[in-house]
């Protein structure tokens, strides 16, 4: 009996064993313990590359707000932030529309268009509702003389069809209509020109630049009274933005107002010293070439002088 009793204890402890071994094997308790260990007691929070993707969807995202109120990049903080993206872009090897629009912009900011161009065409070949990047094909190309007239207005129209109520849009095409009248005289572009500034103002009555470049293009046309009038909306929307009163004292010049064209120049000044090289030898100046008050503004202006490169670029608007 006792020989029975034993045979029967010895299969209990066979069975136990395979039942441990199984566990062991399969769960691997031992590795369960030292991912909580290191998950719950070591790391509390959440894993570091979650916080690290988290943190680079919002520098993403946040980048693209800010391009959207400065497209051209032209303030201090936009390119910073453009700067920093890249470099996360890079480490995250990102090839989503957003990290190739935001490479894009940071290499015609490096005067790499060739390579930039080649990014944007990707995106839209890719997306073709990517309606930033038809924008820049239009309007970059345009600016920097990479495209014909004809192309940047076909890129820039295809941005509309895909975002009918973005402002910037309509100012970016007629500037490209404004310049494409003043090659070919051709009345339809004048026409053009005017209604496209309009819609980009009904949709945005706080553009500086679409009021600032309809007021040059008003002065091309002979209407002064209607470009100072935008010239003055442009200052009072962004009163420490030097280039409305530059313009506008080159407006004053050629209407033979020499007291008001020194106000306005002095005022620029105030805002960007820098102006004076303009001034120099700006033709709408030839009024003033021999006015005393003219050239002490030119030769020996005291005004702040800008700190830094970034400050002379903020007042880099045509």
């Amino acid at each position: 009996m006792s020989r029975i009793k034993g045979v029967h204890i010895l299969l209990g402890l066979l069975i136990f064993l395979l039942l441990v071994s199984f566990f062991v094997f399969h769960f691997n308790p031992f590795c369960i313990v030292n991912e909580f260990i290191q998950n719950k007691i070591c790391n509390p929070k959440s894993p570091p590359h979650d916080i690290r993707d988290n943190n680079y969807s919002n520098l993403l995202q946040m980048t693209m707000m800010t391009l959207d109120d400065d497209p051209l990049v032209y303030y201090k903080h936009t390119k910073k932030l453009v700067r920093e993206a890249c470099v996360a872009i890079e480490k995250h090897k990102d090839n989503s529309p957003e990290a190739l629009f935001i490479t894009s912009v940071q290499l015609i900011r490096e005067n790499e268009f060739a390579e930039s161009f080649d990014l944007l065409y990707e995106i839209v070949d890719k997306y073709p509702n990517w309606c930033e990047a038809y924008c820049y094909l239009g309007y970059i190309g345009f600016k920097y003389d990479i495209t014909p007239l004809d192309r940047s207005i076909e890129h820039l129209k295809k941005a509309i069809k895909c975002n009918p109520q973005k402002a910037r849009y309509y100012s970016f095409l007629a500037t490209v209509y404004r310049h494409k009248y003043k090659d070919s005289q051709d009345n339809q572009y004048l026409n053009l020109a005017k209604e496209n500034f309009e819609l980009a103002l009904k949709l945005d009555p706080e553009d500086l630049n679409a009021y600032n470049n309809y007021a040059n293009f008003l002065v091309e046309i002979g209407d002064y009274e209607k470009a100072e009038q935008c010239y003055k909306k442009a200052m009072s929307i962004y009163p420490e933005h030097g280039k409305p009163y530059y313009n506008l004292a080159c407006l004053k010049a050629l209407q033979g107002d020499k007291v008001s064209a020194i106000k306005y120049l002095t005022e620029s000044l105030s805002k960007n010293p820098d102006f004076r090289y303009d001034a120099k030898n700006d033709p709408d100046f030839e009024i003033l070439k021999s006015d005393p008050d003219f050239i002490e503004l030119i030769y020996n202006y005291h005004g702040d002088t800008p700190l830094n490169l970034e400050e002379i670029e903020q007042n880099s608007i045509e």
